[in-house]
């Protein structure tokens, strides 16, 4: 008999035999799961807690990454991978609590910027320092660049939450409305903007109750137009939006986890009610999100009624859900800054204490992955070995009529060292006890002496075992008998 390990659909019935409620650092595989990777730590602390980082190449080639703290913005140095101070005048900042900077790229210049602050731009080829951006741009809490205009939703001002506003044409310093094509609108319905991005011959505005797409129509006098795409609901986690191809995003509403503007249902009754029980709901707003492009996976961080984050992932190749439960910090999406031989010696005090393979991305410069900050504030990858990982499968009849005694199970699954428990329950809806642990013997087959109506297999990998995929539970016929009771 073949049990599969399932998806991880903890909203639906454990008793299908097609979804399963507990899987923890494990991703999606197309038959089966595979490894989740450890955080390796790349860069010394930054003075603050981050509240916001990019990377962006130069015309060398080189990747540089930024990050700000709520008074100070950084530039690493990954010659020894400290964090110099490239603020501007304007610093030290102050960013508003629950928020976060943005980054947009404008040809060689980067804006960086708050609702609180003046804009900032920071040039890439010669670096140097920040200063105010020129052209006085109102203050704003989002942006992104639309065809050869730069875009600023939910501005400083009256209504200026519901308003968006972009600069003349191929002119991130020219602001003058009504010139260069530079101009503003302000959204009547919908409530506030909570983000917006580039999209195919425009840009799209989500808001809280609402959704719209700017077409570009010089055509008809204006430099933009305006399509309601959704009239009633939007997005309630600005951070949460998610934008990973034309016409392709995803996002938290006030009733899960959509995708695209036609808010195609993501979450329902698989993670929406049970992400619900998680997190703490007065921090639904702070719930933040961040693709990552190697895996195919869109990650969200939310936190718990304890204080502490988790994460939960999409693959949106699979349409198959994930979560972890490794405490993160501010999660975003970066490209490895890469590390010579010459470097290993900042990181790592001899090549016997590196713990991380090299053919790791971690070495590898360029890189697209996922990053975050670690609790006293360093940059780290999620490159490194796998995490601890726990794979259940669903509660199993093995005989519909009686109990069975399950004897032994094999596990399909590449991973040299594991252990097994069974949980079996007496009836539908029972109590589930697990058995003690089981390891395999010479044969593959993980002993066992577990006696119920239901049977639920449990596969725990340890941290830093090197594996691929675990498919399922084998188990043989031999290893299975009836104890007569109905």
């Amino acid at each position: 008999m073949n049990i599969p390990f399932p998806p991880f659909e903890p909203d639906r019935s454990d008793y299908t035999g097609s979804a399963s409620n507990n899987v923890v650092n494990a991703q999606p595989g197309a038959d089966g799961w595979r490894p989740m990777p450890d955080l390796v730590e790349i860069s010394q602390a930054l003075p603050a807690e981050c509240r916001g980082a990019v990377y962006v190449r130069d015309s060398t080639g080189n990747y540089v990454i930024i990050a700000g703290t709520e008074t100070r913005l950084y530039r690493l140095d990954t010659t020894d991978y400290s964090w110099d101070d490239i603020s501007g005048a304007s610093a030290p900042y102050s960013v508003p609590l629950g928020d976060a900077w943005v980054f947009t790229r404008f040809g060689t210049q980067l804006l960086i910027h708050n609702l609180n602050n003046p804009i900032q731009v920071y040039d890439i080829e010669s670096a140097g320092v920040c200063s105010d951006l020129a052209g006085s741009p109102p203050k704003a809490r989002y942006s992104w660049v639309a065809g050869d205009f730069v875009v600023l939703g939910y501005i400083e001002g009256a209504n200026g939450e519901r308003t968006v506003r972009w600069s003349g044409l191929n002119d991130c310093e020219f602001w003058e409305i009504g010139k260069k094509g530079s101009d503003v609108q302000e959204l009547p319905e919908g409530d506030e903007i909570m983000g917006g991005f580039a999209d195919q011959g425009g840009f799209t505005v989500i808001q809280r109750a609402g959704m719209q797409f700017f077409p570009f129509a010089p055509s008809s006098g204006f430099t933009f137009t305006r399509n309601v795409l959704n009239p009633k609901q939007g997005s309630i986690a600005p951070r949460s939006i998610v934008s990973i191809g034309p016409g392709k995003f995803f996002y938290y509403s006030e009733d899960g986890f959509f995708g695209g503007a036609q808010r195609q249902p993501i979450g329902a009754e698989r993670v929406d009610r049970w992400f619900l029980a998680q997190v703490d709901e007065s921090f639904l707003g702070d719930v933040q999100g961040a693709a990552d492009p190697y895996e195919k996976i869109v990650w969200w961080k939310y936190r718990l009624a304890s204080g502490e984050y988790r994460r939960i992932g999409y693959d949106w190749q699979l349409d198959r859900w994930c979560q972890s439960d490794q405490q993160v910090g501010e999660v975003v999406a970066l490209t490895t800054p890469g590390i010579t031989w010459d470097g290993l010696s900042d990181l790592y005090s001899s090549i016997d204490a590196v713990d991380v393979p090299f053919d790791s991305r971690i070495f590898l410069g360029g890189r697209p992955t996922m990053a975050t900050f670690t609790s006293d504030n360093k940059l780290a990858f999620f490159s490194g070995a796998p995490l601890a990982a726990t794979i259940d499968t669903a509660d199993m009849e093995l005989n519909p009529i009686y109990r069975t005694f399950l004897s032994g199970v094999r596990i399909v699954t590449d991973a040299p060292t594991y252990t097994v428990r069974d949980g079996v329950s007496d009836y539908h809806g029972g109590a589930v006890t697990f058995s003690s642990t089981s390891s395999p013997n010479r044969a593959g087959l993980c002993p066992l002496r577990s006696d119920g109506r239901l049977h639920k297999i449990r596969l725990e990998i340890a941290a830093g075992t090197v594996w691929t995929v675990a498919t399922g539970a084998s188990i043989p016929d031999t290893n299975v008998t009836t104890s007569g009771q109905q």
